[in-house]
């Protein structure tokens, strides 16, 4: 339980075989790389490292330009992807839930890159893409059309044919209808224009309007008062058989899309296969971008990272009888300049480990600091539970992580984050019973009660606090004894712990008579460590100049009260939980009998679920607070970055060899 031991290695081979030794650090995802080159080392003569086909510019290319066309390729798949999901037949969510992703070795995964027909599919997907929406352009375009000109599907006659008449004149259009018809009265009183009405609705008059040539001055100035509004329409043939053949080409153009929609459903192969290909790219780009890490000569190279102490000798043998004498690995120790830059792999047992995730919020642990997890995974444990304190809560939430554990197949760290759960449900039904609540109910037995026992309740908070606050110091204390910084380890740990003591101990003393030599004995406890805590900046100073910075830490015993308070919300969030739950049962109980077991049910599954999201995001974040700032700030710094070695991308499949070798 405890951050895991790192070293360096380093490979050395020639130039050839770079691409290979990489393909391996990746396959074996055990190394993380560091940067071995330098501005020296940008040398022209130096054949590039990386190349790529470009497809655009149809060409290999070289370098950043390299790496550019990479991520075109991939952003090529994942568009192929997304386009062939939007028509994939999918399974119910709890049947995809249980599905585990296809398994394929390392060697399967290379084959795959260079049998399957990427530029094919992906093509083919575009164009077939790019169809249906071709189709549902035209669909929208003809069924507009179609409401336009239905109106006139009983017209005669069309405006370019009115154009060819010889020795009569006539116009196509429409006058608004209006509810004392003076607009289509003022055509029909009209002595010799003839008209024809192709239609009639609440808006207006479709019009076919029959003039002599020698009448078109006096025709226009009626149809500008009758607000007459001529027809658009460009084509030669009538509406009615224009509007039959947009109806037969939208059939076509349905039948077509529904064909081309079944091809993309039964494209289920295609898809898996661009899946392993966006793993692959990925890949690929991460191995490219490692080379400009990589230290490199004429004919030489240099891989170098950092790798675990225990995973040395599995990787060294892989290595070896891969490349035998082709390659030279040399190790080295942790230097003292390097403990900042060494990355971070926390190991703890299976009880601890999903308590990693308190520790990554506030943030890892440099290589030179302890783990605090197992540290605060049993304070964290107590505090999640007293905060929720419902057995019915606790029981609910540890059966749906269970079972959710059991039935789905999930990424590790959603594994992690329902052990993490099942094991604060633990807590939840502890304190839950000791309070005697089930789900807002009181169960028969009662050790602790939340109406009768606050002072009981906030006592125990108190008390918790304090044994953190003294964990704190303690673990203060013997870091400071391991860096063999005595004066420190007193001033910043011992001494607070006595002086605490000794207030307790006054506290204790004050209760009564009886009490009154622990009261002595914390007074004197008090001073002493107060002096200590002076005399101790004193000795750090070099000199009688730090006394007002003893007096300054002196001050901080002020904090030490506020951090005591703030354990009062161990015993707040726990009342104030089961207060809500019973009073939402209260109102349930309210309801007549027949809705009590009709909409009472549903109301009673809504609103416990409220309070039950309610109280995890309270005792989450308030938890995470008491730890980080009344626990952490006392010992703790953090700083460290994860341990990101090299590996295979595995976003829609696992590769399976070589990762638990």
């Amino acid at each position: 339980m405890a951050i895991s031991p790192m070293q360096k290695v380093t490979l050395i081979s020639s130039r050839e075989h770079l691409e290979a030794i990489l393909s391996s650090v990746q396959r074996l995802r055990r190394i993380q790389v560091v940067d071995l080159q330098n501005e020296n080392q940008n040398d022209s003569e130096l054949a590039p490292l990386i190349e790529e086909y470009d497809e655009e510019q149809q060409q290999i290319v070289y370098d950043d330009e390299a790496l550019h066309a990479i991520t075109n390729r991939l952003k090529r798949i994942n568009h192929a992807i997304e386009q062939l999901e939007d028509y994939e037949v999918k399974d119910s969510w709890f049947k995809q839930m249980q599905t585990e992703k296809p398994s394929l070795s390392f060697i399967e995964f290379q084959q795959h890159n260079q049998q399957f027909a990427e530029h094919q599919v992906i093509t083919e997907t575009n164009q077939l893409t790019a169809r249906i929406k071709e189709i549902d352009e035209l669909l929208e375009k003809r069924n507009d059309q179609i409401d336009k000109y239905r109106k006139w599907r009983e017209l005669d006659i069309t405006p370019n044919a009115i154009e060819q008449f010889q020795h009569i004149k006539a116009v196509i259009g429409t006058v608004p209808n209006v509810e004392n018809n003076q607009y289509i009265q003022k055509i029909k009183q009209h002595p010799t224009i003839v008209h024809k009405v192709i239609f009639l609705n609440d808006y207006e008059y479709g019009l076919v309007i029959f003039y002599q040539e020698d009448e078109t001055n006096e025709l226009e100035t009626l149809l500008t008062e009758a607000n007459f509004k001529p027809i658009e329409y460009p084509y030669r043939t009538l509406p009615g058989k224009k509007i039959e053949g947009w109806n037969a080409e939208i059939q076509q153009l349905k039948e077509e899309r529904r064909s081309i929609i079944q091809k993309m459903k039964s494209t289920k192969r295609e898809l898996a296969g661009l899946k392993v290909q966006a793993d692959f790219v990925k890949t690929a780009y991460e191995r490219e971008l490692t080379k400009k890490k990589v230290g490199i000569t004429q004919h030489l190279m240099a891989v170098e990272g950092w790798i675990e102490q225990s995973e040395f000798a599995v990787f060294k043998q892989a290595i070896l009888d891969e490349f035998g004498n082709k390659v030279v690995i040399r190790t080295a120790e942790v230097q003292a300049d390097e403990v900042d830059e060494v990355p971070i792999k926390l190991k703890n047992n299976f009880l601890v480990k999903p308590f990693e995730i308190i520790t990554r919020m506030y943030a890892l642990p440099r290589y030179d600091e302890l783990d605090p997890t197992p540290f605060l995974m049993p304070f964290y444990f107590v505090f999640f539970g007293m905060m929720v304190a419902d057995a019915g809560y606790g029981l609910l939430i540890f059966i749906l992580s269970l079972l959710a554990l059991k039935l789905f197949k999930l990424s590790e760290g959603m594994q992690n984050a329902l052990r993490f759960g099942a094991i604060l449900s633990v807590s939840i039904m502890i304190w839950g019973s000791l309070y005697g609540s089930f789900f807002g109910f009181s169960l028969p037995f009662q050790l602790i009660n939340p109406n009768e026992d606050v002072m009981l309740i906030l006592g125990i908070s108190v008390a918790l606090g304090l044994i953190h606050i003294f964990a704190a110091l303690a673990i203060n204390t013997y870091l400071k004894l391991k860096e063999k910084n005595i004066v420190e380890a007193y001033s910043t740990g011992v001494a607070w712990i006595l002086l605490l003591t000794g207030f307790i101990l006054i506290g204790v003393g004050m209760l009564g008579e009886s009490y009154a030599l622990l009261a002595l004995i914390g007074k004197w406890l008090a001073i002493l460590n107060a002096l200590g805590i002076v005399v101790a900046s004193c000795i750090k100073a070099g000199g009688i100049g730090g006394l007002g910075w003893g007096l300054y830490d002196l001050y901080g015993t002020t904090s030490y009260i506020g951090d005591l308070v703030s354990y009062t919300r161990l015993m707040a969030l726990g009342l104030s939980g089961g207060s809500i739950a019973l009073a939402f049962n209260m109102i349930i109980d309210f309801m007549p009998g027949a809705m009590k077991f009709t909409v009472g049910i549903l109301l009673f599954v809504a609103l416990h679920a409220l309070s039950l999201f309610l109280s995890l995001l309270s005792a989450y974040v308030h938890g995470a607070r008491l730890i980080f700032v009344e626990f952490f700030a006392k010992f703790y710094n953090g700083g460290g970055q994860e341990f990101n070695p090299l590996t295979v991308s595995e976003d829609y499949v696992s590769i399976n060899d070589e990762k638990n070798q």
